[in-house]
C-alpha cells in the first residue's frame, strides 16, 4: 500500500520566521531597560530626604545619564556596526546592569553622579542596535508598527517603573532596589545573547548575501562592508532628524524625571500617590508609542512615501502635544492636569517611532550609526532638560509653570526642523526581489 506524503508547506521567507522571536527579546529588553532608566527618577525624593540634596543635586544625577547617553551614543552605535549586533548588545548591557548596581552601593554626590554616567554609557548604543537587529528582520511596510511596539513596551515599563520600583523600595531599601535591578539586567542581558544565537548568525548572513547580489547586479551601489562612513556628509543628512529629535526628548525626559517630583511638590503627594498619578500619566505614552508606529506604516502604505509617511506624524504628534499641555497654564486641579500630562505625553510619544524609522534609513549601510546620530539629539536634550528644569524651579520657588512654558516652546521647533529631514534615496527592490533566493540559499 502506498503511503501518501504530505505536500511540502511553502517556506516562510527568513526575516518572518525570524521577526517574533528577535521582536520579543527585544520588547523584554526595552522593559527592562526602561526600569533601570526610570528608576533614579522614583527614587529621587527619598535619595534626596536621605542625604539632603536640593533639586540642582538631584537635577544633576539625572543630567550625568543624559550627557554619558549623548556622548556615547554615536560612537557605541558604530562600534556595534563594526563587532555585530549581538556582540554590541551584550558587551553595552554589561556596562549598563553593573552600574546599576553600583548605584545602590554608594552614597555622595559625586558617586552617585559616576554611576549614573556609566549607566548611561552602557544605554546609549542599545536602541540604535536593537533598530539594526529589526532592520534586518521586519520588512519595510512592517518597520514602523514593530519599533512602535518596542518603544511602546519601553514606555509600558515607565508607566510601571514608578509601581515596581516604590514596591521595592518600601519592601527593602533604595540601594538594595538598585543591586536586585541590575542583577536582573545582567542575567537577561547574557539570556538573550545566547537565544538569538544561530538566528541572529542567519539573519547577518542573509543581510551580507542580499547586499552582495545587489551590488552584482547594480556596481555602482558599493559593495557590504567595504564603504566607511562619510562623516560629513552623514552629519549633513542627519542634522535635521537630530535636531528634530532634541526636540522631542526635552519633552520626554522632562515628563520620565519630573513626573513623581512635580506630584510630590506641586500636590504634596506622598511616595505611594506619586508612584500612582506617574504611571497613569506614562502610560499615555505607552499608547502613543505604540499609535505612532502603526499610523506610520499606515501612512506608507496609503501614500508609498517614506518620507511623507514618517514626517506628517511626527509634525502632528508635536502640534497636539503643545495643545495637550495648554490646560497646566490654566487650572490647578489635579484630575484635570493628570489628564493633560497622559494627552500631552500620548501626543508627543507619536512621534517616536517614525523618529527612529528615519534614524535607520538616513543610512542603511551604516544603519545603528545613523540612528544614533539621529538620536544624540534626544540624548542632548536628556542633558540639558534636568539641569534647566531643575535650576528654574528652584530659581522660581517650585513654579511648575514656567516648566511646563519651555517644554510648549520646544515642542512648537520641533515640525520647523522636521521639514528638513531627507531620506536616503531607496534602493531599486527589483534587483533585491531577484536576489532574495539565492541570498536564502548562501545563508541556509
Amino acid at each position: 500500500m502506498a503511503v501518501v506524503q504530505p505536500e511540502p508547506q511553502p517556506e516562510l521567507p527568513a526575516n518572518k520566521r525570524k521577526t517574533p522571536l528577535t521582536l520579543i527579546l527585544l520588547c523584554l529588553m526595552a522593559f527592562i531597560m526602561y526600569v533601570d532608566r526610570t528608576n533614579m527618577s522614583v527614587a529621587a525624593p527619598v535619595i534626596s530626604k536621605e542625604l539632603g540634596f536640593s533639586n540642582t543635586h538631584i537635577g544633576l544625577i539625572f543630567s550625568a545619564f543624559a550627557v554619558a547617553y549623548s556622548v556615547f551614543m554615536v560612537p557605541g552605535g558604530w562600534h556595534s556596526d563594526r563587532i555585530g549586533a549581538r556582540k554590541g548588545m551584550l558587551v553595552y548591557g554589561v556596562i549598563w546592569s553593573v552600574a546599576t548596581i553600583v548605584t545602590g552601593l554608594v552614597g555622595s554626590f559625586v558617586a552617585l553622579v559616576a554611576a549614573r554616567f556609566v549607566v548611561g554609557i552602557g544605554e546609549a548604543p542599545i536602541y540604535p542596535t536593537a533598530a539594526r537587529m529589526i532592520g534586518r528582520a521586519v520588512p519595510e511596510e512592517a518597520r514602523g508598527t514593530a519599533l512602535g511596539t518596542m518603544h511602546a513596551v519601553g514606555r509600558l515599563a515607565n508607566a510601571l517603573a514608578p509601581l515596581i520600583v516604590t514596591s521595592l523600595i518600601l519592601a527593602f531599601s533604595w540601594r538594595l532596589t538598585f543591586i536586585i535591578l541590575g542583577g536582573v539586567t545582567l542575567v537577561y542581558m547574557f539570556v538573550m545573547y545566547f537565544t538569538l544565537g544561530d538566528s541572529h548568525k542567519r539573519a547577518a548572513a542573509e543581510e551580507a548575501a542580499l547586499a552582495a547580489a545587489a551590488h552584482a547586479s547594480n556596481p555602482s551601489q558599493p559593495r557590504p562592508g567595504a564603504t566607511p562612513v562619510d562623516w560629513p556628509d552623514m552629519i549633513r543628512r542627519v542634522w535635521p532628524a537630530a535636531a528634530t529629535c532634541f526636540c522631542h526628548g526635552w519633552v520626554l525626559w522632562f515628563f520620565l524625571n519630573w513626573m513623581p517630583s512635580f506630584f510630590a511638590q506641586r500636590y504634596g503627594m506622598k511616595l505611594g500617590h506619586t508612584a500612582i498619578f506617574s504611571t497613569l500619566v506614562l502610560l499615555g505614552g505607552m499608547a502613543g508609542t505604540a499609535v505612532g508606529g502603526m499610523l506610520c506604516d499606515w501612512h506608507y502604505r496609503r501614500t508609498g512615501d517614506r518620507l511623507r509617511s514618517r514626517r506628517d506624524v511626527i509634525i502632528f504628534g508635536f502640534l497636539a502635544s503643545m495643545l495637550g499641555l495648554i490646560p497646566l497654564l490654566l487650572t490647578h486641579n489635579l484630575v484635570v492636569c493628570a489628564g493633560s500630562l497622559g494627552f500631552a505625553f500620548f501626543c508627543s510619544e507619536i512621534a517616536d517611532s517614525p523618529l527612529w524609522v528615519i534614524g535607520t534609513e538616513v543610512s542603511r549601510e551604516h544603519s545603528a550609526t545613523s540612528a544614533a546620530c539621529t538620536f544624540t539629539g534626544m540624548a542632548l536634550a536628556g542633558a540639558a532638560s534636568p539641569v534647566v528644569v531643575g535650576f528654574v524651579l528652584d530659581l522660581s520657588h517650585g513654579n511648575w509653570l514656567v516648566a511646563f512654558g519651555a517644554s510648549m516652546l520646544v515642542l512648537l521647533l520641533g515640525p520647523l526642523f522636521a521639514l528638513r529631514i531627507r531620506l536616503e534615496p531607496e534602493a531599486p527592490k527589483k534587483e533585491a526581489e531577484l536576489a532574495l533566493p539565492a541570498a536564502r540559499a548562501s545563508s541556509s
